[in-house]
C-alpha cells in the first residue's frame, strides 16, 4: 500500500468538497436512484453542467474521463465522456449486446475519489444512444472505452462501482491509476 498515494487521494477529496459542491459524493441517495429518459430540449443545460464539473475535477486531480447526470444531482439518462480531448454526449443510452468474455480493472469514480473497486465488466458492448441533436447512433465499443461506457451507464441505473454485483474488491486508492491495465478474468478450469 502506498500511503503517499492514499494521502494524495484524500487531499483531492478535500479540494473537491470545497471547490465542486455540484459533484454528488457516495452516500447521496441520488447516486443510488435510477434515472428517467432525457428529452433533447432539456439536454443542453445538463450537458453544460456535467462538462464544467468534469473539467474542474480533471483540473484538481488530473483524472476523470466521464460523468453521468446523477453525479451532478440530475436524475436524467445522460452521460458525457472526455476522451482524447473530446467530449461525447450519450443521451438515453441502451446496452443492446455485450460480450460473454469479461475483464477486470481497478476503477476509480469521481463520486468516490478515495476508493476504487476492482470490477469485472464485459470486454465489449454494443451501445445505442442519442447525441446532443437527438440523432440515434449504435456502435460496438471495446477495451477501455467499453469499460468507461459501462461504468457511466451503471450510474444511470443507480449503481456505483463499489456496489456493482460484479465488484471483486474495494480498496483505498493506493495505486497509480495511470499504471492500471485491463486484466483477464481467471477461470477455474
Amino acid at each position: 500500500m502506498d500511503r503517499k498515494l492514499t494521502k494524495q487521494a484524500l487531499e483531492y477529496l478535500l479540494r473537491i468538497i470545497d471547490e465542486l459542491p455540484e459533484l454528488k459524493l457516495a452516500g447521496d441517495e441520488v447516486l443510488n436512484t435510477k434515472t428517467e429518459p432525457v428529452t433533447i430540449d432539456e439536454l443542453e443545460p445538463i450537458v453544460q453542467k456535467m462538462k464544467y464539473v468534469l473539467l474542474k475535477y480533471r483540473e484538481i486531480t488530473n483524472l476523470g474521463r466521464g460523468i453521468a447526470a446523477p453525479q451532478v444531482g440530475i436524475l436524467k439518462s445522460v452521460f458525457v465522456t472526455y476522451v482524447e480531448d473530446e467530449f461525447q454526449v450519450f443521451a438515453n443510452p441502451q446496452i443492446t449486446e455485450h460480450s460473454p468474455q469479461s475483464n477486470l480493472y481497478r476503477e476509480l469514480c469521481m463520486s468516490l475519489t478515495c476508493l476504487a473497486a476492482d470490477v469485472e465488466r464485459s470486454e465489449w458492448i454494443r451501445l445505442k444512444w442519442q447525441d446532443e441533436n437527438g440523432a440515434w447512433h449504435e456502435k460496438k465499443f471495446d477495451g477501455f472505452m467499453a469499460r468507461l461506457l459501462q461504468h457511466e451507464y451503471a450510474h444511470l441505473q443507480g449503481v456505483l462501482n463499489i456496489d456493482d454485483p460484479n465488484t471483486k474488491s474495494r480498496l483505498f486508492v493506493s495505486f497509480d491509476p495511470a499504471q492500471e491495465k485491463l486484466r483477464p478474468v481467471k477461470t477455474n478450469l
